[in-house]
C-alpha cells in the first residue's frame, strides 16, 4: 500500500463506498459522473476516469493536489477528466470538503429542459440544506470552459444544475453527506414533477423563507452558499425582488 493510501485510508474508503452507492442508486451510468473529497487542505481524493462507479474499490481512488496534479494513482488509473471542475470549485469555495457530480434522471431532465423551478423555494429542507439549485450554461465536458461556467453561481448555493448535462453538489462535510444532499435534490425534483401533474407548484412565501433562518440557527447549520458572503436564505432566493 502506498504511504498516502495508508495515511488517508479512512477517507479513501468512504469515497470508494459512496461511489459504489451513487452507481447503485442509478445516479450515474457507465463511466459517467465523478466524486471527490478533500483529505486535508491541498490534498484531494478523486474518482478515476473510465471506471463505472458501482465497481470502484479502494485501489481505484486517485490523489491530486489543489491544482489537479496527480500525486498518486494506481497502475492503469488516472483521475477523472472533470478534475479541473473539482479543483476550480474547491479554490473558489474553500469551505467545501466534498463534491458529487452525477446525472440523476429527474434532475437531469430539468437540466435538459432548461427548467429553473428548482431555483425557487418549494420545500423547506432543501432550502435550508442546499439553497437554490442554480443553473449554469452548457459547456464541453472535461474542459476548463465547463469549470469556468460555475464562477458566478458558486457563492450563491451548494447545488448547481448543468444544462444538458447533470448536477454538481458540494458540502462542508464528507462525501457521504454530499450524496445524501443529492438524494434530497432528486426527491425534490420528483415532487416538483408530481406537483405539476396535481395542479401546479406553489412556492414557500418570502416571509416563511425568512422564518427558516430560525431553523438554521436552532440546528446550528450554516446558510447555503459561500460563508464569506454573509447571505440569508431570503437574499439567496429573492435577490433583486421587491
Amino acid at each position: 500500500m502506498h504511504e498516502l493510501q495508508e495515511l488517508y485510508r479512512k477517507q479513501i474508503t468512504e469515497l470508494a463506498e459512496i461511489s459504489v452507492k451513487c452507481g447503485r442508486l442509478g445516479f450515474v451510468a457507465s463511466h459517467g459522473g465523478n466524486l471527490s473529497m478533500k483529505a486535508v487542505p491541498g490534498i484531494i481524493l478523486i474518482t478515476p476516469t473510465k471506471v463505472a462507479k458501482e465497481t470502484i474499490g479502494f485501489e481505484d481512488i486517485c490523489i491530486v493536489d489543489e491544482d489537479g496534479k496527480t500525486i498518486f494513482a494506481s497502475p492503469g488509473r488516472k483521475p477523472t477528466g472533470e478534475t479541473p471542475m473539482h479543483t476550480f470549485i474547491y479554490r473558489k469555495r474553500p469551505d467545501l470538503k466534498s463534491l458529487v457530480h452525477a446525472h440523476p434522471p429527474v434532475l437531469t431532465g430539468f437540466a435538459i429542459a432548461g427548467d429553473n423551478v428548482l431555483e425557487r423555494p418549494i420545500l423547506p429542507e432543501p432550502c435550508i440544506e442546499l439553497g437554490p439549485i442554480l443553473s449554469i450554461p452548457y459547456a464541453e465536458p472535461i474542459s476548463q470552459a465547463l469549470a469556468n461556467c460555475f464562477e458566478s453561481v458558486l457563492p450563491l448555493s451548494n447545488a448547481w444544475l448543468m444544462k444538458n448535462h447533470g448536477i454538481t453538489i458540494g458540502s462542508d462535510q464528507g462525501v457521504a453527506r454530499t450524496l445524501g444532499l443529492l438524494q434530497m435534490a432528486e426527491a425534490m425534483a420528483q415532487s416538483a414533477v408530481v406537483a405539476r401533474q396535481c395542479g401546479g407548484i406553489k412556492e414557500i412565501s418570502r416571509e416563511e423563507v425568512e422564518n427558516l433562518s430560525r431553523v438554521l440557527a436552532i440546528r446550528n447549520l450554516p446558510c447555503p452558499g459561500d460563508p464569506r458572503r454573509k447571505h440569508t436564505l431570503a437574499s439567496l432566493y429573492f435577490k433583486g425582488e421587491k
